[in-house]
């Protein structure tokens, strides 16, 4: 596996799987790339792929950009309701 892919995986799996498609769209990559690369279905990407999340890492270590809050469980939230109009 190449040196610049590694780290990402391995932020991308600290980070953890409900926080993949939030950190796709805050890098700007298709929402399945984090799990692909994660489960090696993207063995040797090109680096035009990952740059945007080698970028995106970047400004987060440096304090410019924030990681996206964790997904709520539904178990969190409770149940949802539903309205049904009279």
């Amino acid at each position: 596996m190449s040196s610049i892919l590694q780290p990402i995986i391995d932020r991308l799996r600290a980070e953890g799987p409900s926080s993949w498609e939030r950190i796709a769209k805050e890098a700007g990559v298709a929402p399945s790339l984090p799990r692909k690369l994660v489960y090696g279905d993207r063995e040797n990407p090109r680096v035009q792929t990952i740059q945007p999340l080698v970028d995106y890492f970047a400004a987060v270590d440096c304090g410019e950009r924030d990681l996206p809050a964790p997904a709520e469980k539904e178990s969190e939230r409770g149940p949802k309701t539903v309205r049904v109009a009279a």
